[in-house]
C-alpha cells in the first residue's frame, strides 16, 4: 500500500484537481492570452500612430523653415511669422510647439517665446543631422518630442543654420496612459467574464459525462442487463458508452455462465455424495459381514474416483480459463499422435468390437500432452456412443491455408440438431439417460473446446441422428514461438 500512496503523491498537484477546474482554468487562461494580445497589438499600434503623427508634424515644420532660411534667409518677417505661428493659433501657455533659429556660431537668431525655460539648447543634441529625427526628453512632468537639424545656407553663402523644434506630447502620453487603464479594465473584466463562462461551459460540456456516471451507478447484480447507450450521447462519449455496454454484456454473460455453472457443479457433486451418504447409512443401519463391507468400499471407491476426476477436470478448465496452462508448442505430425491415442484405446475397441483406423497427414504446432488430451476425449465420447460392429475415423487434412484439421469420426447414434450449439458447454449431456453415469460429468467436450482455444483453434461438431457424428479440431497456421 506504501507504493500506491508514493505515487499518488508523486503526481502534479494540477493532476489531481477535477476535470471541470482544469477546463475552467485552461479555457481562462485561452481567453487571458488572446485578449492580451489583442490589447498589446492594439495599444502598440496606437503609440505607433501617435509617435508618426507626432514625427511627420516635426518634419513638416522643419521642412517649412528650412525653406525659408534657404531660400529668403533675409527675409525676418517670414522666419518670425514662422516661428510665433504655432503659439498664436494654439492660443495655450506654454505653447505646444517651439522652434527655434541658430545661426552657424550656435547663437539664437529667433525662438518661440518660453522656449528657452521650456527647452532648452542643453536638451538638444550637440551635432544635428540634415534630417529632423525625434527623440523623447522630459522636463517638469512634461513630456516633448525634440529634434534638430542643420541647413545649409542659400546659394552663394557660406555659413548655415540650426533649427530646434520641440513639440508639447503630454497630452499623448496621458492618452496612452488611459488607454493602458482601459486595457487593463478590459482585461480584468475579460478574465473574470471568462472564468464565469468557463464554469458554464465545463458544467455544460460535462454534463452528459455525469449522466453516464449516474446511469452507471444504476447497474448492479441485479441488473446487469441495463445499457447506458441510447443514442443521445455526444460523439465523443458515445464510443465510451458502446464500449461500457459491451464490457456489460460480457459481464452478464460470465455472471450468467458463472450461475450456471455453479448451478450444475453443485447438482454433480450432490449425486455422487448421496450415494455414499446413502451407502454408508444402509450399511451402518445393521451388522455386516466382511464380505459386505468390502463391496461398500469398493462402490465408495467408485464414487471417490468419479469425485477426483471431476475435480482434476474443474482444474484443468480453471486454468484454461485464466490462461495459466504454460503451452509448450513443438511441431507435431497428427498421424503418429493418432497412432499413440489409438494403441491406448485398442484393447476397449477390440473389446466393443469397435473399428479405429487413421487417415490423413498434417502438421501441427501444438502442445503434445494437451493435444493428446482432446483426441483422447473425443475418442473417448465417440466409443461410448458406437454400437458394436462400427467405425471410428481418426482423419487429418492440411488446408490451402496451412491450417490443420483433425477429425474424429464415429457412425454411432449422433446428436440431435438442436443440441449442437451447446456441446462444448460445462455439464452438458446431450443424453439425459446418462446424467448419473460414472462414466464422466459432461466436462469432455468442454476441456476439449477450452484446449483448441488455447491453441487459437476452434471446436466444430457436425452430426446427424442415426449416422454418426464428425468433431473437427481446427488448429489455425502459426509460427513456432519462443516457447516452442
Amino acid at each position: 500500500m506504501f507504493w500506491k500512496s508514493a505515487d499518488s503523491h508523486s503526481r502534479p498537484a494540477a493532476a489531481r484537481w477535477p476535470m471541470s477546474t482544469r477546463l475552467t482554468l485552461y479555457y481562462t487562461l485561452s481567453v487571458f492570452v488572446l485578449l492580451s494580445a489583442a490589447s498589446a497589438l492594439l495599444y502598440w499600434d496606437l503609440k505607433r500612430n501617435l509617435l508618426e503623427q507626432d514625427q511627420s508634424f516635426l518634419t513638416y515644420k522643419a521642412q517649412v523653415l528650412t525653406a525659408l532660411l534657404e531660400h529668403r534667409p533675409f527675409e525676418r518677417s517670414a522666419v518670425d511669422q514662422e516661428v510665433f505661428e504655432e503659439a498664436e493659433i494654439s492660443g495655450q501657455s506654454p505653447a505646444p510647439f517651439f522652434l527655434r533659429v541658430l545661426d552657424d556660431k550656435g547663437r539664437v537668431v529667433d525662438e518661440t517665446p518660453a522656449m528657452a525655460a521650456t527647452a532648452p539648447l542643453s536638451a538638444f543634441q550637440s551635432t544635428p543631422g540634415s534630417a529632423p529625427q525625434g527623440y523623447r526628453w522630459r522636463s517638469n512632468r512634461r513630456t516633448f518630442l525634440l529634434a534638430s537639424a542643420a541647413i545649409s545656407g542659400a546659394s552663394g553663402e557660406t555659413r548655415g543654420w540650426h533649427i530646434q523644434a520641440a513639440l508639447n506630447t503630454t497630452a499623448h502620453e496621458t492618452l496612452l496612459a488611459g488607454y493602458r487603464r482601459d486595457l487593463g479594465a478590459v482585461l480584468a473584466s475579460g478574465l473574470l467574464v471568462a472564468a464565469l463562462v468557463g464554469v458554464w461551459i465545463t458544467r455544460r460540456g460535462l454534463r452528459p459525462l455525469a449522466e453516464i456516471t449516474r446511469a452507471t451507478e444504476r447497474v448492479g447484480v441485479e441488473h446487469l442487463d441495463y445499457r447506458i447507450q441510447t443514442g443521445r450521447w455526444p460523439q465523443e462519449l458515445a464510443s465510451l458508452a458502446d464500449a461500457f455496454d459491451r464490457m456489460l454484456e460480457r459481464l452478464q454473460q460470465s455472471f450468467e455462465r458463472l450461475s450456471q455453472f455453479s448451478a450444475d457443479l453443485a447438482h454433480e457433486l450432490r449425486t455422487p455424495i448421496n450415494n455414499l451418504m446413502g451407502e454408508a447409512q444402509v450399511t451402518l443401519s445393521r451388522a455386516r459381514t466382511p464380505a459386505e463391507y468390502a463391496r461398500v468400499l469398493q462402490s465408495g471407491l467408485e464414487e471417490y474416483s468419479r469425485l477426483a476426476r471431476m475435480i482434476d477436470s474443474m482444474l484443468f478448465l480453471a486454468q484454461a480459463d485464466q490462461a495459466r496452462l504454460a503451452l509448450k508448442r513443438v511441431p507435431l505430425e497428427a498421424r503418429a499422435e493418432f497412432q499413440a491415442v489409438v494403441d491406448f484405446y485398442q484393447a476397449l475397441a477390440d473389446e466393443q468390437r469397435v473399428e479405429l483406423v487413421c487417415e490423413g497427414k498434417a502438421t501441427i504446432l501444438a502442445d503434445p500432452l494437451l493435444l493428446r488430451r482432446a483426441l483422447s476425449n473425443l475418442l473417448s465420447n465417440a466409443l461410448k456412443y458406437t454400437a458394436p460392429g462400427g467405425r471410428i475415423s481418426l482423419r487429418a487434412a492440411q488446408a490451402s491455408d496451412g491450417a490443420a484439421v483433425l477429425t474424429v469420426s464415429d457412425t454411432g447414434s449422433g446428436i440431435a440438431a438442436e443440441h449442437l450449439p451447446k456441446l462444448g458447454d460445462r455439464f452438458f449431456r446431450a443424453d439425459p439417460s446418462r446424467a448419473n453415469s460414472p462414466e464422466g460429468a459432461g466436462l469432455g467436450l468442454a476441456i476439449v473446446k477450452s484446449i483448441v482455444a488455447l491453441h487459437g483453434g476452434r471446436l466444430l461438431i457436425d452430426s446427424t441422428p442415426g449416422l454418426g457424428t464428425d468433431a473437427s479440431l481446427v488448429f489455425a497456421r502459426e509460427e513456432a514461438g519462443p516457447g516452442a
